[in-house]
């Protein structure tokens, strides 16, 4: 089967595209949209290796496999393929498209065929230059450069591996750069259709190509892992519709749908298809939107974007066995445990599963050595443990589903029985606690952690995901009035979740201190680093900065501390 066409008879192909442009093909209408990181909220601090060590139950704690049990309502998250309370995620571009097609003057529309048509590089998928496509070449370099920008900088750390992938699997290469529209090649994208990751596959699917989905691992977000399923998937679509736009509109719209519209309307191409009523706006303007970022990937300085492509990363895989956190394995190998984050989004929980062997990836030239560390590493010494002081109205399953562990777990690491109930002030280890991030309110499994983005209002985002602006407003820390500022997170709760209570308390009351230190928050810190290194509590540094303990920090902000 040929699915690749280049050379002479497709470059005369591209002229007689270029003619019709010119003679002033119609162009398609209407566009619709396709369709958290736990902080802490009691002041627990991870616990120091010395101070591990002093813990009277703490060598067999480490050797519990602490979440083996799925806390219910994240075990049911997983299963819908949804976000997990470790995750933080970000919108899909999908869903920021604008609702109808882009529209130009004359004289615009004139004017960027004229660069469209200088433009114009090979391609080895079939190159349609009507008024669609140079209307998103326009909106994609001008109205929406920034964040376009941004995505052709991320590519450069995919789209050669990528490109490898497609082509071994028999595809055009050109297909990749669908990533800018689906994604912008951000692992952690997440549409409101449920679609995850690069190439943004729903749960069900992804699971038909072969990526595991669960509450320990999701592998949409494995950028290796993702493309290969997407090639596959792309070329199973091409080999039941025999054209590329169809093939692409059937990614978007799924196989069933396109193949009873070309039953109903009795049409065999993707542009006459799109000129009756039987497609949804967002798979029309799917295609062109696709075809458009795909002219701007190939040419970037011809529309005007002059960008530095992140480079690459050569990586490998150190297999590990068992369960344990990216900071322990971090540590082994002298790595940040953030880099090692970036390089493993496909872990949700920011540690490999129980009872199984992971593949992690890990800077070309560690994986040997990481393993022997690894497998010299005491299994106490595997799990990164926390110390909670129980609040006032706390359950057990409470807390439990606060840290994404299940309350088995606890209760095992603890020595508590099945029916123990705990009380105010009792002190509790938490097993295997995921890593902190800024700016999520873990006690909403499927709550979504979002930027803010230039133009959104509290009202347009809580539209967007189908919630209110005063449960946002609510689960943010901050004020229903609040300026916005972009970049700042917000969290925005899952349906049928109430409005979030500080359940954080302390037994020390307020400070004593004469005069406050002033610290300057930097990169990565939470409240409860904060309060952990001065030895104070979140609720004391909150007070006297007159902040909400769920709220986010930004690099650079000044908080009083009192110290004794």
């Amino acid at each position: 089967m040929e699915i690749m066409r280049t050379g002479d008879s497709w470059r005369r192909s591209c002229t007689l595209a270029l003619l019709a442009l010119v003679l002033g093909v119609a162009g398609l209408t209407g566009c619709a949209p396709m369709a958290g990181r736990p902080v802490v909220s009691n002041p627990a601090a991870v616990v120091p290796e010395a101070a591990r060590a002093e813990a009277t139950v703490g060598s067999e704690v480490a050797a519990v496999p602490a979440t083996t049990e799925a806390v219910p309502e994240v075990a049911a998250a997983a299963e819908e393929g949804d976000v997990q309370p470790a995750e933080e995620v970000e919108p899909s571009p999908l869903d920021e498209l604008p609702e109808s097609a882009p529209e130009l003057s004359p004289a615009e529309l004139e004017k960027d065929k004229d660069l469209v048509a200088e433009a114009l590089p090979e391609f080895d998928i079939p190159m349609v230059l009507n008024n669609q496509v140079v209307a998103y070449a326009e909106y994609f370099s001008n109205r929406h450069k920034e964040l376009f920008s941004r995505s052709l900088e991320r590519s450069g750390r995919y789209v050669e591996r990528f490109r490898s992938i497609f082509e071994e699997a028999g595809l055009p290469k050109d297909l990749v750069y669908m990533a800018h529209v689906e994604s912008a090649f951000k692992t952690n994208a997440y549409s409101r259709a449920k679609a995850k990751g690069i190439f943004q596959f729903i749960a069900a699917t992804g699971r038909r190509y072969g990526l595991r989905i669960d509450s320990w691992v999701d592998e949409r977000s494995d950028p290796e892992k993702s493309a290969r399923a997407a090639a596959a998937y792309l070329k199973d679509l091409y080999a039941m519709f025999g054209d590329w736009y169809l093939a692409l509109a059937a990614y978007n719209a799924g196989e069933g749908k396109i193949q009873r519209s070309l039953a109903q309307t009795r049409r065999n191409d993707f542009w006459s298809l799109a000129s009756t009523r039987s497609l949804r706006a967002e798979t029309k303007n799917y295609v062109p939107a696709i075809l458009a970022a795909t002219l701007i990937a190939k040419s970037p300085k011809k529309f005007g974007f002059d960008v530095t492509l992140a480079a690459p990363v050569a990586t490998e895989i150190a297999r590990i066995e068992g369960q344990t956190d990216l900071r322990i394995l971090g540590r082994l190998a002298n790595l940040e445990a953030e880099d090692l984050r970036q390089l493993n989004p496909q872990l949700r929980r920011g540690m490999t599963p129980p009872g199984t062997t992971t593949d992690v990836y890990v800077p070309a030239g560690l994986s040997e050595a990481l393993e022997q560390a690894y497998a010299n590493q005491p299994v106490a010494d595997r799990l990164v443990l926390a110390r909670h002081e129980v609040g006032k109205g706390e359950s057990l399953g409470a807390i439990a589903h606060r840290y994404g562990v299940s309350a088995s777990a606890i209760a095992n690491a603890n020595r508590l029985g099945k029916s123990s109930t705990v009380k105010p002030g009792q002190e509790l280890i938490i097993p295997a606690v995921a890593p902190p991030t800024k700016g999520f309110d873990e006690q909403r499994a499927g709550a979504v952690a979002y930027r803010v983005r230039k133009g959104d209002t509290l009202s347009r985002i809580a539209s967007r995901y189908r919630t209110t602006p005063g449960a946002i407003a609510s689960a943010s820390g901050i004020g229903i009035h609040a300026s916005l500022r972009i970049g700042q997170r917000l969290v925005i709760p899952a349906k049928g979740t109430a409005a979030p209570t500080q359940v954080a308390r302390s037994k020390a009351g307020p400070s004593t201190a004469t005069s406050p230190v002033v610290h300057t928050v930097r990169r990565g810190e939470t409240l409860y680093r904060i309060a952990d290194h001065y030895q104070v509590t979140v609720d004391q540094i909150c007070a006297l900065n007159r902040i909400a303990p769920n709220g986010v920090l930004y690099p650079g902000t000044r908080l009083k501390i009192r110290t004794n």
